[in-house]
């Protein structure tokens, strides 16, 4: 999902067919997770799901309920009130443009707001291994945890074909 896309979702209302595809790939831990998101990254990561469901449709041996979960779930590391408008579009120029400067900037108790700036580096940064924390207390299924652990990661040899999906998808959303 494109930059523009994205802000554009900043607060619209998932769709009945988005509300009908949620229920069809999470149970009730996993729509609590999908709600604490906000609604920009609720929109990215159904956005993430749907390109991986057409994508991998005709891939043999995929595991589809697990990466159509995962993709759903992917950010969930990223919980509503975390960023705000401005601290969103800053945090994504400064990862395209000088992704070293964002470990530099991020801090974890923002004050004032250059500090949310930084705070919002912090939560991009940690989000896949907070919401891998987050989805294992919520008791979701530990391949699933362990994609969303792993999404930012750069692809691995050996690494399950449903990351690979997820990544590939992800870093195109």
């Amino acid at each position: 999902m494109g930059l523009l896309k994205r802000i554009g979702s900043w607060n619209a209302k998932l769709s009945p067919e988005d509300e009908q595809f949620l229920s069809e790939y999470l149970d009730d831990p996993g729509r609590f997770l999908f709600s604490q998101m906000s609604k920009i990254d609720q929109h990215h990561s159904i956005a993430v799901a749907r390109q991986v469901m057409v994508e991998a449709a005709h891939s043999d041996g995929l595991e589809m309920n697990l990466l159509i979960k995962a993709a759903l779930l992917h950010d969930v590391g990223k919980v509503e009130g975390d960023f705000n408008f401005l601290s969103r579009i800053l945090v994504g120029l400064v990862k395209r443009v000088r992704p070293t400067l964002r470990g530099k900037l991020a801090v974890t108790y923002p004050v004032t707001f250059w500090q949310k700036i930084g705070y919002g580096c912090y939560v991009d940064l940690v989000h896949p291994a907070r919401g891998a924390h987050m989805a294992r207390a919520f008791g979701i299924e530990s391949s699933v945890v362990e994609m969303i652990r792993h999404h930012h990661d750069p692809p691995r040899q050996g690494q399950r074909m449903e990351l690979t999906w997820l990544q590939l998808a992800d870093s195109k959303n």
